[in-house]
């Protein structure tokens, strides 16, 4: 018979293995996942770290720290054009299309609780 920790690790993970793979490498905190659902249902938006955190509602320090490590994950772009640096959502086809799946699963109340148990088991606070 399965420990209990084995089982819940099975369930957890009963998901598409791209969605999975995703999720462990890309979205380890809540505030990356809350700038991934945003800019992905705002497409074409482009801003600084500070007006993106007001947007999703975190601390600019968390949400300036997160966009640095969404940018060299190739998560996100820079534009440093301007006075300020502004990120945007990739434009990579394939990390798209994962994105996409992982935003349409989320819509599932059960996939949503895996997801911020992957969250939280990834160290994810904010």
């Amino acid at each position: 018979m399965k420990s209990r920790s084995t089982l819940m690790s099975d369930i957890m993970e009963d998901m598409e293995p791209d969605v999975l793979s995703f999720i462990r490498q890309h979205v380890r905190s809540f505030a990356c996942w809350d700038l991934i659902k945003f800019l992905y249902h705002n497409p074409g938006t482009w801003d600084t770290a500070e007006n993106l955190a007001r947007c999703v509602g975190r601390r600019v320090e968390r949400v300036e720290a997160e966009v640095i490590l969404m940018t060299e994950a190739g998560l996100l772009r820079q534009d440093n054009e301007g006075p300020e640096s502004v990120y945007g959502l990739t434009q990579d086809p394939k990390t798209l299309t994962l994105i996409e799946q992982l935003v349409s699963a989320s819509q599932d109340r059960a996939f949503r609780m895996k997801l911020v148990y992957h969250i939280l088991r990834a160290g994810g606070n904010e």
